[in-house]
């Protein structure tokens, strides 16, 4: 007999993204593969600081109402925060950051200092018109996800690295901000459970 898939898990990220959040009309039926593949890439960003013996199933639930850059990393930003502030005894704090890229020339070989520029934390509009959509996120050790759009035919290595190096920065930052609102777990001793 063959088996395949996951066997059990406890986390689930729900990750709502009507037509309406980017001013479109359509369905509000099902999901699509827009929802299915953000909402996917936030959960595993959360996924690795959520402890494996955590004894409760987790359901977070990511209504996208407005859309101007990367909502996957807002869900993963927003839902750390809602993890810790429900008492949710994650290992660290996570952020997501949406990187991008813009060049002069479309041959990727061609790609010299001056001719290109890596963007940090990009909107709408250098998502759809750049050449490279590189969400990252993760905890200030290190990477939980990141998922690459390349919209030209290769980036040369060194263009990754930096991007990954300020990305890492921006990570960063952004947990520092997200640490002045709350920065560890709820702590609910009486029950020793997620507070509601």
């Amino acid at each position: 007999m063959f088996s395949s898939g996951i066997k059990e898990k406890n986390f689930f990220l729900h990750y709502e993204f009507p037509p309406y959040a980017i001013n479109e009309t359509g369905k509000l039926i099902g999901m699509d593969r827009r929802e299915i593949g953000h909402g996917a890439l936030a959960e595993k960003g959360l996924q690795s600081v959520i402890p494996q013996d955590y004894p409760f199933a987790i359901r977070l639930t990511s209504e996208v109402l407005e859309s101007n850059g990367s909502s996957s990393m807002a869900s993963i930003c927003g839902g750390s925060l809602a993890l810790m502030n429900a008492g949710v005894p994650i290992l660290s704090p996570v952020a997501g950051v949406a990187m991008g890229l813009v060049c002069n020339s479309t041959d990727n070989a061609d790609l010299k200092e001056d001719n290109y520029k890596i963007l940090t934390d990009i909107s709408g509009i250098e998502d759809h018109l750049g050449d490279m959509d590189f969400k990252i996120a993760g905890t200030k050790k290190g990477f939980t996800a990141f998922q690459a759009d390349i919209k030209i035919p290769g980036i040369p290595f060194n263009v990754i690295i930096k991007t990954i190096q300020n990305a890492h920065l921006a990570k960063n930052q952004i947990i520092n901000i997200m640490n002045k609102v709350i920065s560890s777990p709820t702590n609910n001793k009486k029950t020793n459970k997620p507070s509601t």
